[in-house]
């Protein structure tokens, strides 16, 4: 085995380790409710109205109706470990993919070695079992796909471009729209190479003169594949009926980005200006599309900013190895020697960081308790009446009730639970300005005839309710306390 192979395998094995200690064994509040769904599509199939909430006639879209199945799979064999382990395997695939794949545009081991750590570390608040792991794993792979496609002509990346679509509308429909984005540089490209923009030899864009007719069928096709799923037209409107709506006013993930806690996003932007305006490297008109068009989705929707670290960053380490070969950059401040312990030091540290990193995730709970009412749950299931119930819960912790097949008021599927969705609610703005104390808590609670309500102790509610003797405290702990209304 040659030195380069060697090399080769002790990256991937040090990137494996890594992609591991960056999964969180703590889940979050979005995989309680997959458990929930996954469970009653297996035992329903998949119902127009939703029954994980005590709501009547409340309809659902199944987005992720095969990650839901899936994960309730591994769930009913292994618990909350065969979670954790599937999520750190797809991880694992992730993060290798972007090695891979930087690698591949660069030829350049270190940089795509540096990249990979760095672009997943920023990434890792994506690597949870919620549908997206599987969706930006496929995306991530489009987007490699049409690239070799390009460049080869190969029948199998035309055979891969047609499964994904397929894929991605089954386990994560509300990004569905977005495999069509990955197909715009490469139109705009042969739009600018037909007007013959490209004709001046001082340009710092290249625009390349390639045949798009594959990629067009490919494209139409994919419209076609989108129905490939039992949400049918649901897949196209989704993504845009929620940027409408108010879940934008709630959802982090749905608002602008801010740059001071993005810093890595930051970074890249002003790497790529600083590239583009004051070095001579050129820029191929593809990468500099990608670039811009992320830059333009993620802006106004914190959502979008990791399709930015896993795309768009590919594209910006392209052109900065492109202007590292042309300055001739190879370390040359260190002497071989130096050069040899730095990378050892690096790498040792590296090790030692990720397996520090991983065991103290591994002493973590699945459940954390601080966020998720477990002992309040448990006392709702043996002393309460269930079929009469109508309990008031928060945004956060409604998936963990549903899991345990309490019926709540809602939870962190904020879309359903708007207007956009179902036009006679307006369970999450009252919500909202219930827990924000712009509407008297009686009032909602009368409205939709509350008959208990679970609260985190720090709630403004739970400060105002423990005095009024319409309500009872039945439990209380350190940090949730449960409410029944007392009859007339």
């Amino acid at each position: 085995m040659n030195k380069n192979k060697v090399i080769n395998i002790i990256l991937i094995l040090i990137i494996m380790l890594f992609m591991t200690s960056c999964v969180e064994k703590t889940l979050q509040n979005d995989t309680f409710f997959t458990i929930a769904l996954g469970e009653r599509t297996v035992e329903h199939g998949i119902e127009k109205y939703d029954q994980l909430v005590w709501h009547e006639e409340l309809e659902f879209i199944h987005l992720r109706w095969l990650f839901d199945v899936l994960i309730y799979f591994i769930y009913s064999i292994s618990s909350f470990n065969g979670i954790y382990i599937f999520v750190i395997i797809i991880s694992i695939i992730q993060g290798l993919l972007y090695y891979f794949i930087v690698n591949k545009f660069t030829k350049n081991k270190s940089l795509a070695f540096i990249a990979t750590l760095v672009t997943m570390y920023f990434n890792k608040n994506e690597l949870a079992a919620r549908g997206q792991i599987m969706s930006f794993t496929l995306f991530l792979l489009e987007f490699y796909c049409i690239e070799a496609l390009m460049k080869t002509n190969k029948k199998r990346y035309i055979i891969l471009l047609l499964i994904i679509p397929i894929l991605i509308v089954n386990f994560h429909a509300s990004v569905f729209p977005m495999y069509f984005v990955f197909y715009l540089p490469y139109i705009a490209e042969f739009i600018f190479a037909k007007l013959k923009l490209n004709k001046s030899e001082n340009s710092k864009i290249i625009i390349e003169e390639r045949s798009i007719t594959k990629l067009l069928i490919i494209m139409i096709l994919g419209l076609f594949f989108g129905f490939c799923s039992p949400i049918g037209i649901d897949a196209y409107k989704y993504m845009f009926n929620v940027m409408s709506g108010i879940s934008t006013d709630f959802i982090t993930e749905l608002q602008p980005i801010n740059f001071m806690e993005h810093v890595y996003y930051t970074i890249l932007i002003c790497l790529v200006i600083a590239l583009i305006s004051f070095t001579k490297t050129k820029v191929n008109l593809t990468d500099g599309l990608y670039i811009l068009g992320f830059i333009l989705l993620s802006m106004p929707t914190y959502r979008c900013i990791f399709f930015f670290y896993l795309i768009s960053s590919i594209c910006i380490f392209r052109i900065l190895n492109s202007f590292l070969e042309e300055n001739n950059f190879k370390m040359k401040f260190l002497n071989s020697k130096f050069k040899n312990l730095f990378i050892i030091l690096f790498l040792m540290s590296l090790i030692l960081f990720s397996t520090t990193t991983l065991a103290s995730e591994l002493g973590k709970d699945y459940v954390d308790s601080t966020k998720m009412p477990i002992n309040a749950t448990n006392y709702i299931l043996s002393s309460v009446d269930l079929e009469n119930m109508k309990i008031y819960n928060h945004f956060n912790f409604g998936s963990y009730l549903e899991m345990k097949g309490i019926k709540v008021f809602l939870d962190s599927r904020s879309e359903m639970y708007t207007k956009e969705f179902n036009p006679e609610t307006t369970i999450l703005e009252d919500w909202f300005n219930l827990t924000s104390g712009l509407i008297h808590y009686n009032e909602i609670f009368d409205k939709y005839e509350i008959t208990h309500a679970l609260l985190r102790n720090d709630e403004l509610v739970n400060l105002y309710i423990k005095n009024d003797p319409k309500w009872n405290e039945i439990y209380q702990d350190d940090m949730f306390s449960i409410y029944e209304r007392v009859e007339n």
